[in-house]
């Protein structure tokens, strides 16, 4: 019964990851595209994160701010996504789940950014 209830715990888990890299079958597959899709996500917000900086540069108290946003932000995606690593802690999901947890919030950061700053005005 316990084994049940360990794997039913897991499947949202490996869905969530299975969604971002619906083509892998193996462990080593789904951590190679999650590297992946992270790596794009983060680039994607060094870009974003720079036409910002660029849209504002002629408004210091507009990047001084635009700057100590992206430094809370960057603390709060360390310590959240450090949950997850701790919640999976000892399991084999634990890298899949931390680099899903990074990715799901670039991406948020990602759509923020744009929205505010880049599609606005």
């Amino acid at each position: 019964m316990k084994i049940l209830l360990i794997l039913f715990s897991l499947f949202p888990a490996l869905v969530q990851a299975q969604a971002l890299c619906p083509l892998s079958n193996t462990t080593v597959e789904m951590n190679q595209c999650l590297n992946h899709k992270l790596e794009r996500a983060v680039n994607e917000l060094e870009n974003n994160l720079a036409l910002t900086r660029l849209k504002f540069t002629d408004d210091p108290a507009m990047l001084a701010m635009i700057d100590k946003a992206q430094e809370a932000w960057e603390a709060y995606r360390k310590k959240q996504c450090q949950s997850v690593f701790l919640m999976w802690e000892g399991g084999s999901i634990q890298p899949l789940m931390t680099v899903s947890c990074s990715i799901q919030l670039a991406r948020e950061r990602n759509t923020f950014l744009r929205d505010t700053y880049l599609l606005s005005q």
